[in-house]
């Protein structure tokens, strides 16, 4: 395994990024709520919205996508609780890869009324359906390692390191 991002690199750009998300949530207004996609974002999730300091209501969403680090139809195993309509939603997740769990993601909380999107992961891999795409952590073209720790796993382990890592 080979550390990444350290504790002190993960809490400074996430102090940037809160500050740069909380000027956009002050700018858009109204009903703005943070949804959680688990299991991967538990981590980035909590140390995030309790930066912002803008009022938000928060949610949780759990899917599935990988099975033994292999990519399957995505299903949603317990959704949101939450009346999102009209409301701008920020999808947290700890990676975007492919972009499957965020286009799905997407089309259902447009489907529930959603006003805006936006899409936040503390690992962005190059996309280009999410250009947009708030992070902590852009990997580099031309490199695809499998990223543990801060929330995201290798078959289950090692969620709980407090740093982001490569194996």
């Amino acid at each position: 395994m080979k550390e990444l991002l350290n504790e002190n690199d993960i809490n400074f750009r996430l102090d940037k990024l809160a500050s740069f998300i909380e000027e956009d949530c002050q700018k858009l207004g109204g009903g703005i709520t943070f949804i959680c996609v688990l299991n991967g974002g538990f981590m980035f999730f909590s140390d995030l919205v309790k930066r912002i300091k803008y009022p938000i209501k928060i949610d949780f969403i759990q899917c599935k996508s990988y099975n033994d680090n292999k990519q399957q139809e995505l299903t949603i195993v317990k959704d949101i609780d939450s009346d999102i309509q009209d409301h701008t939603i920020f999808i947290v997740d700890d990676i975007l890869d492919s972009g499957n769990t965020m286009k799905h993601l997407q089309t259902h909380f447009r489907y529930h009324g959603a006003k805006n999107i936006f899409t936040v992961t503390a690992v962005s891999k190059e996309n280009v359906d999410f250009p947009n795409n708030y992070c902590i952590y852009k990997q580099p073209e031309n490199v695809n390692p499998w990223y543990v720790g801060y929330g995201m796993d290798d078959k289950g382990y090692n969620r709980n390191i407090n740093s982001i890592n490569t194996i």
